[in-house]
């Protein structure tokens, strides 16, 4: 039987893995659906107290959810909560800054192989699949923050 029990934002913070306050509300944290060195999951807590998730590395919320052994109703407060506990709360985006927060060693991968064939210096496997990740990852960010379609 599947579990409807809210889990409030600090029980959701204490399963993750790095978690930094960026800002009233705002966590960037590790993805639990894979091996990572930076975080790339931003987590929104809004003023009603709906929890929004966003990772910038491409899984879907539901996996890490699923990774973390909660599912979506868990994460509605109990003033929110209609009658259909399976409905989906309402999809909204992020800020642009922390779009940007969350891309900012991206950043610094795609200056760094910029910089490297600039210097005629050839990529190396490992050099093409963090620009390729990091490419992945900058066009999830512009997505979630409406910029692409």
């Amino acid at each position: 039987m599947t579990d409807f029990s809210y889990v409030p934002i600090d029980s959701l913070l204490a399963r993750l893995d790095g978690v930094k306050r960026t800002g009233q509300g705002k966590w960037i944290a590790k993805s639990p659906t894979r091996n990572e060195r930076t975080a790339s999951l931003s987590i929104r807590l809004t003023d009603d107290g709906r929890v929004l998730l966003h990772d910038f590395g491409g899984d879907e919320a539901a996996d890490i959810l699923a990774a973390l052994g909660l599912n979506w109703v868990q994460l509605i407060p109990p003033h929110l909560r209609r009658k259909d506990a399976h409905a989906k709360p309402d999809r909204q985006g992020f800020p642009c800054f922390d779009a940007l927060r969350a891309l900012s060693l991206d950043c610094i991968v795609v200056q760094i192989a910029a910089n490297r064939v600039l210097d005629g210096l050839p990529l190396a496997d490992t050099d093409l699949a963090h620009l390729h990740a990091a490419s992945r990852r900058i066009d999830a960010a512009l997505l979630a923050v409406g910029v692409r379609s």
